[in-house]
């Protein structure tokens, strides 16, 4: 992510560390997504974990943020494995590597977008994870510069098509930076370390959806989480490029969107799964809403 996407994560240092579950106030409602009752929420330490990226395999959530990843299960978030230095140090003399934003899980690894924001964006990788304790596997994959400036904020699997998806961060239909990026997963697993990943297809979007913090597929459709004025999320007909408001997420208007992962988990525990940052003294917190669809 870029300068200002961790700034108020990081405020959580000097808090202490506490994890609570609560019920909040009535969801919001917008097209036909509903906010589920229930929601985490981390201040402390176990914040800074979770601060950017999520992902499920349906058992567990995974998380990455500017303190690391964790692993933890899903019904009563226990910590099952974690990593404080997940990025290696060979990759960061490298590359300059030292951020990892929205992440993603497929098929036992957990694929992470890794940004060298220190070196203006230059070097974009993909690296890959085993899910079972989160040790880095040593595969990795650059992308092409010139298709993602400005860094690498997230990845998404569309595993039924075979592709993997990213999208440049800011988008500007006249610069033809409205566009999401597909590549092989078959390309992603199986490429030498350090390989580029080459561009399967460019799809233009119909509209241009800068500050994409994080994006998962669900049911066919890419859902990407925006940290918009509105805190929108959108969904995008891959094939197509289409654009389709989707709902607002029930937060402040100063808060920080984050991450997003899909994972159907019923109507009480809904589809969509994003992280944001609160606001104001608020700032402290890190959240885990879960949106259901109701209609």
């Amino acid at each position: 992510m870029k300068p200002g996407r961790i700034s108020v994560a990081a405020t959580a240092v000097a808090a202490a560390i506490a994890l609570a579950i609560g019920g909040a106030a009535a969801p919001a409602m917008a097209s036909s997504w509903t906010r589920t009752a229930d929601y985490y929420r981390w201040t402390g330490f176990n914040a800074l974990e979770r601060g950017q990226g999520v992902a499920t395999d349906g058992t567990y959530f995974y998380y990455a943020g500017p303190g690391g990843m964790v692993k933890a299960t899903v019904g009563n978030d226990s910590e099952v494995a974690s990593s404080m230095f997940p990025i290696p140090s060979s990759m960061s003399r490298t590359y300059g590597s030292d951020h990892i934003g929205d992440v993603e899980y497929h098929d036992g690894y957990v694929i992470a977008p890794i940004e060298d924001g220190g070196s203006d964006y230059r070097h974009p990788l993909l690296a890959l994870y085993n899910a079972s304790d989160l040790s880095y596997t040593g595969r990795y994959v650059q992308l092409p510069v010139e298709q993602m400036p400005g860094g690498v904020p997230w990845v998404a699997v569309d595993a039924a098509a075979g592709l993997v998806y990213t999208a440049p961060w800011t988008q500007d239909a006249a610069q033809g930076t409205n566009k999401l990026v597909a590549y092989s997963l078959n390309d992603l697993l199986t490429l030498p370390a350090g390989s580029t990943l080459p561009v399967v297809n460019t799809v233009t979007l119909s509209q241009p959806l800068s500050r994409i913090q994080g994006a998962a597929m669900w049911q066919g459709r890419l859902y990407a989480s925006v940290d918009d004025s509105a805190k929108s999320v959108y969904s995008v007909d891959v094939a197509s490029g289409q654009v389709s408001y989707a709902f607002h997420q029930d937060v402040e208007s100063g808060d920080e969107v984050e991450g997003i992962a899909a994972w159907d988990f019923g109507s009480s525990g809904g589809q969509l799964h994003i992280v944001h940052v609160g606001s104001g003294w608020n700032s402290i917190f890190l959240y885990l809403q879960h949106y259901a669809l109701t209609g």
